[in-house]
């Protein structure tokens, strides 16, 4: 009988498309972990330097970089949309701050003051 061990392990341990895709999925975390953070042009250029390590641009000195290299498609793909998911996440975040705060000033000053 197989466990959840044995068929994640196989899983993982066979299919270069997801490990690509998860490291895509981690990079792209990383990045909009820098962005979240303000580090907004170092981010742009690690979201800039993974995907072309992963186009093939700059040659892949490991065996992980090997295999994202061998399937960019996915890795590329998990990594803009974590990346962008996290910016646009931020830039909604800000922009609910910002009307909040815009809200309670003018709830603070009350309207016999206008």
């Amino acid at each position: 009988m197989a466990t959840v061990e044995t068929v994640l392990s196989s899983i993982f341990s066979t299919i270069p498309e997801l490990h690509s895709g998860q490291l895509g999925l981690l990079s792209g975390v990383l990045v909009g972990i820098l962005y979240w953070h303000g580090y907004r042009r170092s981010s742009l250029a690690l979201l800039t330097a993974f995907y072309l390590l992963a186009l093939g641009v700059v040659p892949a000195p490991a065996k992980g970089l090997v295999v994202v290299q061998s399937k960019p498609w996915y890795f590329c793909s998990f990594l803009l949309l974590t990346s962008l998911g996290a910016i646009g996440g931020y830039a909604l975040w800000a922009r609910v701050a910002r009307l909040s705060r815009l809200r309670t000033r003018l709830s603070d000053v009350g309207p016999s003051d206008w």
